[in-house]
């Protein structure tokens, strides 16, 4: 199925109106979500319009009209997924995803994206996972019904650490260090406590214990790590900085570094 994106205008208003009513109607029948996109109308779209923050795309599947997209961009080059509905005739078709990843495409200078959507829609969290979003833990509670779930994408830059990272950044620490245990010949059998050699258990131990942790990410893919914890109000301790080999000549230890101690 072909998927294209084109900017809205005002005389597409009505017909996605329309189709947003037809997509978020049976979510506003689970919940009564009195801010539900079911009982936006006309008046949001053309606020949102005018708003140079805001952009809204309509989605065409095989050339025909079948949805739209709104983003909202936030302070620091983050982008907020605001608003994603198809047709539910052709929702569970993939339109979404691919949507998701042609809307990323059209702002090439966004170091993170947000979003949200009910916790409990199983459908959506697949969707979603499968665009590259993460789990952020964070839940906004809004009845007694619905429970809005917020995932993230990291492109580039610093950001923290979510526990479902912590093998990857398991991964890094020991890919990392490994360039020390080779040139000194060290192994898991004659130095087993040795960084290249750590265990994600330590990590999620770390984590449980309240270890501030930041990843360094190019490309959506995290590259570096590194953990603090205080010891003082005004004295910290830096733990396994790490940067994988072919990233260290562009310097990012010392922007991971700069940015932590910024947080």
């Amino acid at each position: 199925m072909n998927i294209q994106l084109l900017k809205a205008t005002a005389d597409d208003a009505e017909n996605l109106v329309r189709i947003q009513e037809k997509a978020f109607k049976r979510l506003y029948d689970i919940y009564k979500d009195e801010k539900s996109p079911y009982l936006k109308g006309t008046e949001e779209f053309f606020r949102w319009l005018n708003n140079l923050n805001v952009s809204i795309y309509k989605i065409h599947a095989d050339e025909m009209l079948c949805g739209g997209i709104a983003v909202s961009k936030k302070p620091d080059d983050v982008y907020y997924l605001a608003r994603l509905y198809i047709l539910p005739e052709l929702q569970r078709q993939g339109i979404a995803s691919k949507t998701i990843k042609l809307c990323e495409a059209c702002f090439e200078g966004a170091k993170r994206w947000m979003l949200d959507f009910p916790a409990d829609q199983i459908a959506n969290k697949k969707c979603y996972e499968k665009a590259g979003y993460i789990d952020t833990g964070i839940r906004d509670i809004k009845n007694d019904k619905l429970t809005l779930a917020i995932y993230e994408k990291v492109i580039n830059g610093v950001s923290v650490i979510r526990e479902v990272q912590l093998e990857r950044c398991t991964a890094i620490i020991r890919e990392s260090f490994a360039t020390v245990a080779d040139e000194f010949g060290l192994t898991e059998q004659n130095c087993p406590n040795h960084t290249s050699f750590i265990k994600v258990e330590k990590l999620q131990n770390q984590f449980k214990r309240g270890y501030q942790m930041f990843g360094y990410f190019s490309d959506g893919k995290i590259v570096g790590y590194v953990s603090l914890t205080k010891n003082s109000d005004t004295s910290f301790e830096m733990n396994n900085l790490s940067i994988l080999p072919e990233y260290r000549l562009k310097d990012m230890a010392k922007s991971c570094w700069m940015s932590v101690r910024i947080k």
